[in-house]
């Protein structure tokens, strides 16, 4: 599902007296004080430039195609995915990673594989619950962190809006699955809503599961190391 394009003024909430111009779509440039250029799309400053030539990246936990080229487009540093992870100018990254004149200057880390294989599997056995006979709606007893959204946030779930996603570990344990991270998985992955009604009539397991997989994938293995 593609974001509502926002205004400047919705996109700059929170920071106050400084001008801002909109370079791409749900995308703006400021200025700091203290002379910062700052990156922002949507509410996240997704990159830094600081005078002294040092470039802060940071997703803001929103591992997404389109932040990926946004951070690519314009801090000139490009970003690419392998096995679930994204790497930046030959590391693994992770909010907070820190370049100068091309340098890694922070500190750099590993991928777990093995924690990341434990997850993977985790998350196909809860995909695996997902059949013809077991695709359940949305209810008013789901997990409260995948039902409750904030509509002036793009529907973002409670849990992406507090950065809590233990909840999900929780759920690949208890094998609990529900209707909100089915719909919130398919959103996610493009689908509108009524898209995501003639799934549910046609029962097509397969686009459920694939979504689902990324959909936690993203949350629970992106970032994933040892530092």
């Amino acid at each position: 599902m593609k974001s509502a394009r926002k205004t400047k003024k919705q996109i700059m909430e929170g920071v106050e007296n400084t001008k801002a111009r909109i370079i791409d779509h749900n995308t703006v440039e400021y200025f700091t004080a203290n002379g910062d250029k700052i990156i922002r799309l949507h509410l996240t400053d997704i990159i830094t430039i600081k005078p002294n030539g040092e470039i802060v990246l940071n997703s803001g936990n929103w591992r997404t195609p389109t932040t990926k080229d946004r951070i690519s487009k314009y801090s000139g540093l490009r970003i690419w995915q392998e096995r679930g992870q994204w790497f930046v100018g030959g590391h693994l990254f992770y909010d907070g990673i820190t370049f100068k004149n091309g340098k890694l200057i922070s500190k750099d880390i590993k991928p777990d594989d093995k924690k990341i294989n434990k997850i993977k599997a985790q998350i196909k056995s809860y995909c695996d619950l997902i059949t013809k006979d077991n695709l359940p709606i949305p209810n008013g007893g789901d997990c409260w962190y995948c039902c409750m959204h904030d509509v002036k946030e793009d529907h973002k779930a409670l849990g992406d809006l507090t950065g809590n996603h233990d909840h999900l570990k929780e759920h690949l344990k208890e094998k609990y699955l529900h209707g909100s991270i089915l719909i919130n998985a398919m959103r996610e992955a493009g689908y509108e809503d009524q898209q995501i009604r003639y799934h549910y009539a046609l029962k097509v397991v397969d686009t459920f599961k694939r979504s689902v997989r990324k959909y936690l994938q993203k949350r629970l293995i992106m970032g994933l190391a040892v530092r």
